[in-house]
């Protein structure tokens, strides 16, 4: 069981996540809708894993990842997305995300992703 950070604008994205997340056994230790929320939140709760949507108010994702991975190395950062460009796939990755999942995706999806990234 890790505990999870919840980054997404999207108060639905979050509801689902949540959802997905405790289904796997995750503790979801705080959730975040911008990205000052985000930051305050990994800081304050140091979260094994971050799920992180790009789109963002404040900051981007990109920002956002960033700055933890100036602060961490180790806390798992899966990226979620609806961005299909790879381009942006491998900035992400070049900035540190553990793992990228694209919108929309199934359960089973999440869930391969997840197990991958805390296991990496």
């Amino acid at each position: 069981m890790a505990k999870v950070l919840v980054v997404d604008d999207s108060r639905f994205a979050r509801t689902m996540l949540r959802g997905m997340l405790y289904k796997f056994g995750h503790d979801v230790v705080g959730e975040a809708e911008n990205a000052v929320q985000a930051m305050e939140s990994y800081k304050s709760l140091r979260p094994e894993l971050i799920t992180l949507d790009l789109v963002l108010p404040g900051e981007s994702g990109l920002e956002i990842l960033k700055n933890i991975r100036q602060d961490d190395t180790q806390v798992k950062v899966v990226v979620v997305t609806a961005s299909g460009q790879d381009k942006v796939d491998a900035q992400v990755m070049e900035l540190g995300a553990t793992a990228i999942l694209h919108k929309p995706f199934t359960v089973e999806e999440f869930e391969k992703v997840l197990k991958g990234a805390l296991t990496h």
